[in-house]
């Protein structure tokens, strides 16, 4: 992580932490759907059990990884750039602090898409 002002630092400890939450939730929704089909049954308890072992042992741990990489500021702007985060939300000197990593995860979003 780039040297940042003590307030911006502070920012971009609060919105990876929120950035983490709001994608550990996404992750989440997908999982509870298969409990849902699983319920309803549209597919078999074992089916359930290979998709709760895929999100512990690679999702979660993905997510986990990528957040305790200690580059909360790339985490952040991609956050944002995704739409996990919504860019209004985002107090206007964090967003200059971010230009640089934003303006990369944006070139890098648009050619995935």
């Amino acid at each position: 992580m780039r040297e940042y002002p003590k307030a911006i630092k502070r920012l971009i400890c609060e919105y990876a932490t929120q950035a983490y939450e709001a994608e550990l939730n996404q992750a989440l929704r997908e999982l509870e759907q298969h409990f849902q089909h699983w319920q309803h049954g549209a597919i078999s308890p074992f089916d359930l059990s290979d998709h709760i072992h895929t999100f512990h042992s690679q999702t979660a741990r993905e997510l986990w990884s990528r957040y305790n990489a200690r580059m909360d500021d790339a985490m952040v702007a991609r956050a944002i750039v995704i739409g996990l985060l919504p860019a209004a939300s985002i107090p206007a000197e964090l967003r200059e602090a971010l230009a640089p990593l934003l303006e990369f995860y944006k070139q890098e979003h648009e050619a995935a898409t």
